[in-house]
């Protein structure tokens, strides 16, 4: 009988499982779902705000600094932003640390030059946007639909790509 139900609970959840893979990130044409953090040096930053006429291009990017993926990228995050500082883009990550003071440091150390804020655990976006594993990009358009979505970082052919597609927006 304990067998019968281990088992059928053993099912239960795999199924779980495969269906939440399946559905692991918000996908294309969704419009991108709102959300309000303070950023490192304490200002609030509402992404809502970012799509008000005229509108801006956003690059959300949901990352760690224990993620080894995430620390790759961030160099190329730093580039963009250099490269789109004075056009409508907005780079914006939203780091998922437990502490705040780790992602200060890391910041730091790294030179990033783009918005950050934390979001401890991933409490206010990780369930919004569906996030199963980092970094999530998203580039969503001027009007705050998603246009392009990237589970992982494969190193500078991703970071290409990101910034052909952030071009391809501003058009």
């Amino acid at each position: 009988m304990i067998k019968k139900f281990a088992l059928a609970a053993l099912a239960v959840a795999v199924a779980l499982v495969v269906t939440t893979a399946a559905h692991a990130n918000l996908s294309v044409g969704t419009k991108a779902p709102d959300f309000t953090l303070k950023t490192l040096d304490g200002k609030t930053f509402k992404l809502l705000d970012s799509f008000k006429a005229p509108g801006n291009v956003v690059l959300l990017d949901i990352w760690a600094t224990w993620c080894p993926p995430c620390k790759a990228e961030v160099p190329y995050l730093v580039n963009l932003q250099k490269k789109y500082k004075d056009k409508k883009v907005i780079i914006v990550g939203v780091a998922v640390d437990e502490r705040k003071s780790d992602v200060e440091a890391f910041a730091k150390k790294n030179n990033i030059n783009y918005t950050v804020c934390h979001d401890e655990v991933g409490k206010a976006v990780g369930s919004k946007y569906k996030v199963r594993g980092i970094p999530a990009t998203y580039i969503i358009d001027k009007k705050g639909v998603i246009r392009y979505v990237h589970s992982g970082f494969g190193g500078a052919s991703d970071a290409e790509k990101m910034d052909k597609e952030i071009a391809s927006l501003l058009k």
